[in-house]
């Protein structure tokens, strides 16, 4: 029953992060530093599932790095310098 429980709090809240709107996004810092937080985060996040696995209490880390991920890819993406495919 506690599992039940766990999973519908993740998916509420992911439901609640995935809602928002993308011009939310402040991306304040250079691509080079988004680089370097992805990889600290997905770290983080692999050890979040790990745990998670482990112990359901760990679930709400998971889609905390989830969510930070998400973001932290769409703010490196966004700042990419763009390639030209002309040649």
């Amino acid at each position: 029953m506690a599992k039940l429980g766990i999973a519908i709090a993740t998916a509420l809240i992911l439901c609640a992060l995935t809602s928002a709107p993308a011009a939310a996004l402040e991306c304040k810092h250079t691509p080079a530093q988004y680089v370097e937080a992805l990889r600290h985060l997905e770290a983080a996040a692999a050890k979040a599932r790990t745990l998670a696995e482990q112990n359901p209490l760990y679930e709400s880390d998971v889609a905390y790095y989830g969510a930070v991920l998400r973001d932290t890819r769409a703010c490196a993406k966004t700042l990419a310098p763009v390639v030209s495919a002309s040649r």
